[in-house]
This record gives structure tokens, sequence and C-alpha cells, in this order.
């Protein structure tokens, strides 16, 4: 490779000769993270035969620790969070860490420009529950900046570091115990164009219909909502109910889509289960007057927060992550799940 001296070019660059990601470009120029040592001498060797120069502004800000990481989520109010930052609190009180919470709304728009708030506050890493497949403001964060990033609930290939659930496994679980029932088992799926995680659910959903119905028709199976709102799960029962005669059973793609099927039935005389047996997806801290107690499949919410710290701060090269046990090779880590049943799909 011909030696070019050009202060314009990027970790990017750097990252498709290499072929890794952008964020272990980083980690292997600032002596960060768990990369083998061949490949953090490789990055370095591509990088000094590109004359790549680091970002003046991006190096001062990471001369030193803030103490402070930044937390992008959809929500405020989603319930999932609670015991979420927990988990990340458990990590962060013992070595004095302080972290800044922002939401999305769910909007790409409102991702981009927290993301780069953040950045610009200085803070010494982020987690951010992705809203779209959309990366390039994420690659810009990890470059322009030099800031390590973990994604939550949701990963984007192998683009950055992730901590997720078995999404698979849970939807599979939540399926086969509709099944049960011997009645239609119909799934109310989110955007899956979107969200790799709502996506295997999805998958999970399909496999597990297909192997037990050689005839099963998605098309005549699987209702989208745009959000996963509780609006949006009442709003999409009538649809459902003009296609299907009941008794029917529903693997709703989330615990809040879920309570607004809820919701709907009890608002419209429909008895739980036995006119319509639901199964969300998360076992979220619901309301205590919900009239039925759902059954879910139960992500370690607070183990995940626990995870996503650890992975940050083993990217960060915090001395208090040497003695931890999470595995950060693994660039996504997918934490296991459990169907939880209760008396929203009790039939007998």
């Amino acid at each position: 490779m011909s030696e070019r001296r050009n202060s314009r070019i990027t970790v990017k660059d750097i990252a498709k000769i290499v072929g890794v990601s952008a964020t272990a470009v980083s980690m292997a120029l600032n002596n960060r993270g768990s990369l083998t040592e061949s490949r953090r001498e490789e990055i370095k060797r591509v990088a000094a035969e590109l004359g790549y120069v680091p970002n003046a502004g991006a190096r001062s800000l990471r001369g030193s620790f803030t103490q402070s990481f930044g937390v992008v989520i959809n929500y405020f109010n989603n319930p999932f969070f609670h015991d979420f930052f927990m988990g990340l609190e458990d990590v962060t009180n013992k070595i004095d860490f302080s972290y800044w919470v922002s939401q999305t709304w769910d909007d790409l728009k409102q991702e981009q420009q927290q993301v780069r708030k953040l950045a610009q506050m200085g803070v010494d890493g982020l987690i951010v529950l992705p809203c779209s497949r959309e990366i390039s403001h994420l690659t810009e964060i990890t470059s322009r900046f030099n800031i390590p990033l973990v994604l939550i609930s949701h990963s984007l290939d192998d683009h950055f570091p992730a901590v997720v659930a078995d999404n698979i496994v849970g939807a599979a679980l939540a399926t086969e115990h509709l099944l049960l029932t011997r009645r239609p088992v119909l799934h109310i799926a989110g955007p899956i164009n979107d969200k790799s995680g709502i996506q295997q659910r999805y998958q999970g959903y399909c496999q597990t219909m297909k192997a037990a119905d050689k005839n099963f028709d998605p098309n005549n199976s699987i209702f989208f909502v745009d959000k996963l709102r509780a609006k949006d799960g009442y709003e999409i029962m009538p649809s459902i109910l003009n296609q299907h005669a009941l008794p029917i059973s529903l693997f709703v793609v989330n615990d809040e889509t879920a309570l607004g099927v809820l919701n709907y039935c009890h608002n419209h005389n429909l008895r739980v289960p036995e006119d319509i047996a639901v199964v969300g997806f998360s076992d979220i801290d619901l309301i205590e007057n919900l009239n039925i107690s759902l059954t879910t499949v139960a992500i370690p919410r607070r183990e995940m927060g626990q995870c996503a710290a650890h992975k940050l701060l083993a990217q960060i090269g915090h001395p208090s992550e040497l003695k931890q046990n999470v595995n950060n090779n693994e660039i996504i880590m997918t934490l296991p799940v459990s169907l939880v049943i209760r008396d929203s799909s009790r039939v007998e």
C-alpha cells in the first residue's frame, strides 16, 4: 500500500479496509477494549499507512475521564427501563460514574440530535436504544468524537457492540404455549424493517408456526403496528376481529402493545382468555389496576443494564472492568429469556 498523508482519512475508511467496525478501529487506536493483539496491530498499521490523523477536538475530549455516560432511550415513561437503570447503577455507583438520559420519542431525527448533544458534552461513552437501522450518526460519534457506544435491545449487525435478548427463542416459547389453546394463533408485530429485536420476534413466531402447520399463511395471521404503545394494540383489534372469528390467541410484540389489547377486550366485553388468549413480551412492571395478569416473555432487564455498563467501560478501558466476567469479545451479547405464564393465557 502506498503511503498517503491525508488528514481527512477517517476511522470509517480504516474500518472498510481492515473489515471491522469503526468502533473496533477506535478501540485499537486508543489501546482500549478486548481486541486480539494481532488485530490491534493490523488496524494501527493500516492507519499509519493511510496517514490517519485523529481529530484534535476528539483527542482533547478523550484526554481524561469525565466519569459520565450518555443513555439514549425511546421514552422516559417506558416501564422497561425501571429495572434496566437499576442494573446500570449496580455498576456505575461502585465507580462513582453518573449518566445523562435523553429520549427520542422513537424518532430518528431526535436520536441523531440527542447522541450528538451528549457527545459534545464530553461523555465517556454512550448507551443507545436505536429506533432504526440508520448508523451514520452513530458511526460519526465513534469516529469524529472518538466516543465508544453500546446498543441495547436492538443490534445493527456487528457494526457496534450490543446487549440484546434472545428474541427468537422468546417468540418460539410464546407461540408454542399459545398453540396449546388449539385456536388460531395470530401475531401483532412491530416495525420489523427498523428494529432487529422486533424482526427476530416475528421470525421466531413464523418459524414456530411453519413447524406446527405446513399450511401456515403469514398474510392472514400477522398484523402490523407502526409503534409499540398501548394505543397501537388497542387500535389494531378491530382489524383482527374483522378477519377472525373468536376464540383466538394473540402473541403480541411487546407488553405495552399487549396492554392496549387487554384494554380493548375489557371495554368491549371480550373475555380473556376465554375469547382471546394473550401473550406479551418483556415482562415490564405493568400498572397495578390491570384487570388481568399478563402472560409474557421475561427479559432480564437489570442484567441488561449491568452488561451494557460493563461492555461500555471495557471499551473505555476503565480499570474496574479488568476483573469483570462479562465476555467483551462478543460483539453482540444475547441474554436468555423465559416464559412467565399468567391468567391471560390460561386455557383448559
